[in-house]
């Protein structure tokens, strides 16, 4: 399975290419395609959360007691069944 930016930026070159050659239709998702990976390149980690936080807060699918686990090899979706909350007693100051 694609990252949901491959997905896009593939279809893009995809339908770039069936354009008739100079119609500025075809170079305008050639360049859109182009800006959308230059903005994967650059995102930050915060840009990337947020994909996810959006994602988790849409729809009926997940609620607030989901959690995601994402490591460079595997993302997790975990489930809290019982919390205590906060403990800062065991902190240092």
């Amino acid at each position: 399975m694609k990252a949901l930016t491959d997905k896009i930026i593939e279809r893009l070159k995809e339908l770039s290419e069936t354009c008739y050659p100079g119609l500025e239709f075809g170079e305008g998702l050639t360049e859109s395609a182009r800006i959308i990976e230059q903005y994967e390149k650059e995102a930050d980690f915060d840009e990337i959360a947020r994909v996810m936080m959006k994602h988790l807060g849409q729809g009926e699918k997940y609620h607030p007691h989901h959690t995601v686990i994402i490591t460079n090899s595997t993302a997790e979706l975990v489930e809290g069944q019982k919390s205590v909350g906060q403990v800062m007693d065991y902190v240092p100051d």
